[in-house]
């Protein structure tokens, strides 16, 4: 399944996930709410990505099980165990966006008239990210050949990961604002986009079932707690 949605449909997500995210205090809703978000990436697509969220929060979960919520020694504090659990699932949220088309994301602002204070820095966020983690992935490969990835020295390892990857990305900060103003991300006029950009049927859907899950766990949250 490959379901697309729009824009401002995946953005309702974020912010709804956000606040749920932000407020539940129970673990079972907290892992239900993981696995709603897990079908709202299968059905567009990220099934491999779910996977991969999915073992990494399962890992957590089981350290915080094994703990009995003290935290695994001062290395990962019942605190730490609970912030990460939460911020992947608001990466599996935002999932969807990061790495779309900086041009559609445009369109889009412009069509629903958001201010360039807003929306500029969205859309270099949306293609910074991707590329950032490429470079990460360049860096690491380096450091792998010249064999200076070691766990015994873990402080020069971070150094050597650290220093390339700050400088090359503020070379590609610098590229991407000169290429984005090459293609006229300044320019008053209408931004088109090749994709059809509207608001159907199926995003109407997404966003009344969004909302009413939202609504159904803070009532849940109440009851339990």
């Amino acid at each position: 399944m490959n379901m697309k949605f729009d824009f401002r449909t995946k953005l309702l997500v974020i912010v709804l996930t956000m606040s749920l995210v932000a407020v539940l205090t129970s673990d079972i809703l907290i892992y239900t709410l993981l696995g709603v978000l897990s079908v709202y990436l299968i059905i567009q697509g990220f099934g491999r990505q779910t996977i991969k969220y999915l073992i990494v929060c399962g890992v957590f979960i089981v350290l915080r099980l094994i703990s009995g919520g003290q935290g695994i020694t001062i290395l990962m504090p019942e605190m730490f165990l609970f912030m990460v659990l939460r911020i992947l699932m608001m990466v599996m949220a935002a999932q969807p966006v990061i790495g779309m088309s900086p041009g559609e994301v445009v369109a889009v602002f412009k069509k629903i008239h958001a201010p360039d204070g807003i929306a500029l820095p969205v859309t270099f966020m949306l293609r910074f990210f991707p590329t950032v983690r490429s470079e990460f992935a360049d860096v690491f490969a380096a450091l792998r050949l010249r064999k200076l990835l070691s766990w015994k020295h873990p402080l020069d390892a971070m150094e050597y990961i650290v220093t390339p990857v700050i400088f090359r990305s503020s070379r590609i900060a610098e590229e991407l604002a000169a290429s984005a103003e090459s293609r006229g991300i300044s320019n008053p006029g209408k931004h088109t986009c090749r994709r059809k950009i509207e608001f159907q049927k199926r995003d109407w859907i997404m966003s009344v079932i969004a909302v009413c899950v939202t609504v159904l766990y803070f009532v849940l949250e109440r009851t339990v707690a």
